[in-house]
């Protein structure tokens, strides 16, 4: 399975194509845990916008992440980044997850609304991540 990770809790907008062997969630009933594989992870800081500010400013972050995501997007299914199978042009995820909290409301929201359209676009599941879960997974 491959997985379509977006995380905008803060200031940096990152996409990472992750893959999967073994089933999810592991735990029950004796299943083998997960193993993960980073195909691609893409992160686009925001530092330099907002240092004249002395700090984060969540409207500015959600306006960078809303230029930054598909921006990323590109970049993870560009020809040059692009991770193929024997048998396809182009590999598409099978699950796109998105970091619902906790972070900053403006700039979660910039990234769950865009896993949402892209999820529907591509017909494939969206889960929500706990950013502090992830942290500890990672």
């Amino acid at each position: 399975m491959r997985i379509l990770a977006i995380e905008t809790s803060c200031d940096d907008t990152s996409l990472a194509l992750v893959e999967c062997r073994g089933r999810l969630p592991a735990g029950r009933q004796g299943l083998k845990t997960p193993r993960f594989k980073v195909l691609k992870n893409i992160i686009s800081s925001q530092i330099k916008i907002h240092r004249p500010f002395g700090g984060v400013v969540p409207t500015l972050a959600k306006r960078e992440h809303q230029r930054n995501l598909p921006l990323l997007w590109q970049r993870i299914m560009n020809n040059e980044l692009r991770i193929r199978d024997k048998n396809t042009k182009a590999i598409i995820p099978d699950l796109v997850a998105v970091t619902v909290g906790p972070g900053l409301e403006p700039a979660l929201w910039a990234g769950i609304e865009f896993a949402k359209e892209l999820a529907k676009k591509l017909n494939k599941p969206l889960i929500g991540v706990n950013h502090m879960e992830g942290h500890l997974y990672s």
